[in-house]
């Protein structure tokens, strides 16, 4: 029998070196659980999982993204509530102004009144144009037209203010024409028309209308539309700022009857080229921009650096009843310009709210790729270390065992 003792070798422990090859593989893969759960990570290096941690580490910049767009939606959010603040400040002021002019638009207040009413919408206006001036977010403008963006043209229109009622029950203006129609807007400018039926003698009277410029101050008329050749004038229309305006049958008893049409020029749209709109980038990814244009918010801007309760030409209170419809206006301007800021601010919660929910859903991929089980880790540590302890012991063993090939030479 030869190859009896064929399994004892001096030259090569092959137990010995089986125990050692079992034990290299379970004590590596015991240090790999101990990383792992030190770490808290199943992908500790890119060897463990290579593309697993590609998409993972994808997943994280989506994450760091998203959350990094959710605090720049909440400094854009803070602008907004800064500027719609300052916009809530000059609508208060243009109310008061409103005011005063109602106050200077009775006859029976005095010129000198008037006049001390103006100095203090004077000192009003100047308050706007520093609000305008000086409201600011972090260094940033907001109000003064820097950040303005694109603005859509606004259509002149014609609107009654005031109108009489005539001896037959109609109205002096009808309500039918109360817009500047396209064809004329370029034509019209800020003012505003008086139609009035005056004595002109005994049994005898006319229509006029006359004119007061917004921007200028100047009055135009009184000019005749219409007189009483037969005692009674005939419905017909008059066209005056570009804007056609019919008007009712007038008989002896309408003198006095009084109305005002408040005409708005022509806004064309404005570029604004040099000033941007804001921008605030409320996503993670390239283009995931929100943007808002504030346009400047100044007495210029809002057409009403000119008002004056007390220049009217000599025509009743005519300026201050131009005053009160230019106040208007610029109360619309103002509250079209804070619509639009809180419209962009409920837009950005709801981006916020998507920031949010896309970080958390993709941090939560990101952990079931990257973060270990620690439950199974545990039971594989636990078997790994175990293991190893009996690896070692075989080892020991193997080494004893290559000692009895001395028995041989007794």
């Amino acid at each position: 029998m030869p190859n009896a003792i064929g399994g004892l070798s001096v030259a090569n422990n092959l137990l010995a070196n089986t125990a050692l090859n079992n034990l290299d593989k379970n004590q590596s893969s015991l240090g790999k659980l101990v990383n792992q759960l030190s770490s808290g990570l199943r992908i500790a290096s890119a060897a463990d999982d290579p593309s697993g941690l590609a998409i993972a580490t994808n997943l994280t910049s989506q994450v760091n993204g998203y959350d990094q767009a959710a605090r720049n939606i909440q400094d854009a959010t803070n602008a907004a509530t800064v500027a719609d603040g300052a916009l809530s400040s000059v609508t208060n002021i243009l109310q008061q102004i409103r005011t005063l002019a109602v106050s200077a638009s009775s006859d029976i207040t005095s010129q000198s009144d008037k006049q001390a009413i103006q100095a203090q919408i004077n000192q009003l206006l100047q308050e706007v144009n520093q609000i305008s001036d000086t409201t600011n977010f972090n260094g940033i403008n907001l109000l003064d037209g820097s950040h303005a963006g694109y603005q859509a043209a606004t259509n002149a229109t014609a609107t009654i203010t005031t109108n009489s009622v005539l001896s037959a029950g109609d109205q002096l203006v009808t309500p039918a024409t109360t817009a500047v129609a396209a064809p004329t807007s370029a034509t019209a400018v800020d003012g505003t028309i008086e139609l009035q039926v005056v004595s002109t003698g005994t049994g005898t009277f006319a229509l006029q209308q006359t004119f007061f410029n917004s921007a200028t101050g100047v009055t135009t008329g009184p000019t005749t539309v219409a007189s009483s050749a037969a005692g009674v004038i005939a419905a017909g229309s008059v066209t005056v700022n570009g804007t056609t305006i019919n008007y009712g049958a007038i008989g002896t008893n309408d003198v006095g009857s009084t109305a005002y049409i408040k005409v708005s020029q022509y806004v064309p749209a404005a570029q604004n080229a040099t000033s941007p709109a804001l921008n605030f980038q409320a996503g993670a990814n390239e283009g995931a921009v929100a943007q808002v244009g504030i346009a400047a918010t100044n007495t210029a801007q809002l057409r009403i650096s000119n008002v004056n309760v007390a220049t009217n030409g000599g025509f009743a209170s005519l300026g201050a009843e131009d005053v009160i419809g230019q106040i208007d206006n610029a109360i619309n301007i103002v509250n079209a310009e804070r619509a639009q800021v809180g419209a962009v601010t409920n837009s950005l919660a709801v981006d916020s709210t998507n920031d949010n929910t896309a970080s958390v859903n993709l941090q939560a991929s990101e952990s079931a790729i990257m973060d270990v089980n620690v439950g199974a880790a545990t039971a594989l540590y636990n078997k790994e270390q175990i293991l190893v302890q009996i690896g070692t012991t075989m080892l020991a063993q193997s080494n004893t065992n290559a000692q009895t090939v001395l028995g041989l030479f007794r």
